[in-house]
């Protein structure tokens, strides 16, 4: 995989809060691949923790970077997390279809329902061919 964007990306949580995290998008070598995405917590995030607007970020990248259904991992540094360790999440999105959401605070872009799994840092590595920072 080559490392094809690495940014600090703002959102908005669904009530409107401004918020960021860095995005990590990895596209494969191999067209029957899946992109991977690495979406991080930031220590200086002012808003909400990624994890509530997952499926919101995701819709916004996939969009940005015409994706298409993409490994997605939300990643927590240990700095960013209560207990001082460090956590990879796998999300699987029921759907990645993107669509607009209306909410009291406007509109915003969405996919489906999001799940997690725990995984570690060796099978994101492995899944990116290189390490993660």
């Amino acid at each position: 995989m080559r490392l094809a964007a690495n940014y600090v990306h703002p959102f908005e949580s669904p009530s409107g809060i401004r918020s960021r995290c860095r995005i990590r998008v990895y596209l494969p070598e191999q067209e029957q691949d899946a992109p991977v995405v690495i979406c991080s917590e930031l220590l200086e995030n002012p808003g909400i923790p990624i994890t509530g607007a997952a499926e919101n970020i995701a819709a916004e990248v996939i969009r940005a970077h015409w994706l298409v259904d993409p490994v997605w991992i939300e990643y927590h540094p240990q700095e960013t997390t209560a207990a001082g360790v460090e956590s990879f999440e796998l999300v699987v999105f029921s759907d990645h279809k993107i669509r607009e959401a209306v909410r009291n605070t406007g509109s915003r872009i969405e996919i489906g329902e999001p799940t997690w799994k725990a995984i570690d840092r060796r099978v994101v590595e492995v899944l990116v061919g290189q390490p993660v920072d």
